[in-house]
């Protein structure tokens, strides 16, 4: 969602370092998510479906810039809120657990050191057919981590709340993740292998 913004800011050419501009720009945004297929969710600008431009340069490079103004993340906390309480959902962002969606049933801290998730950035960056580097990308990573040290987002594990699930991934695949997410969330609300989740706060 704060990449759209971002996304939103760069095409009216509002300095996304002017943060009353930046504001009122988000705050008549028209904003939607949807999860047709739950692996691939889409997000919206005025019903255009802008999840394939999220990832590109100019919003990496601006969307701590935009995220960061106190303003903008209140208004996002009250659309991802109606979001979660419109359909059951899994969200990912450094303040869900324990800012957004306190009362979630599962809380995830995935934790990796900034060189890994440096590579990992630089292989979705390839395979979306974007020349880049890793020392650029790791610069990237390490940047946003500073910008991001608000006070309201958890960064670091030492950070994490008593009721959050800190895994370690640098030695994980995706699957493992996933697996161990949902063995946690079943284990924690007392589901057998079929159970069904309705909130998840990684």
């Amino acid at each position: 969602m704060y990449r759209a913004c971002t996304l939103a800011v760069g095409r009216a050419s509002v300095d996304a370092e002017e943060p009353e501009a930046v504001t009122s720009l988000v705050r008549a945004l028209i904003l939607d998510m949807r999860w047709p297929d739950p692996a691939t969710p889409e997000i919206l600008i005025a019903g255009e479906n802008v999840t394939p431009l999220l990832r590109e340069p100019g919003v990496e490079a601006a969307v701590s810039l935009v995220s960061r103004i106190p303003e903008v993340r209140d208004e996002m906390v009250k659309r991802q809120r109606a979001f979660a309480a419109r359909s059951p959902v899994v969200m990912a962002g450094r303040d869900i657990g324990s800012r957004v969606l306190r009362e979630a049933r599962a809380k995830f801290f995935l934790d990796a050191s900034a060189e890994v998730r440096a590579r990992r950035r630089l292989g979705e960056e390839r395979e979306a057919g974007r020349a880049s580097f890793f020392e650029r990308v790791l610069d990237q990573t390490r940047r946003r981590d500073e910008l991001d040290q608000t006070g309201q987002r958890t960064i670091r594990r030492e950070q994490v709340a008593a009721d959050v699930l800190v895994i370690e991934t640098d030695a994980l695949g995706i699957d493992e993740v996933v697996a161990r997410c949902i063995r946690a969330y079943r284990e924690a609300n007392g589901e057998g292998a079929a159970g069904a989740g309705r909130r998840a706060a990684p």
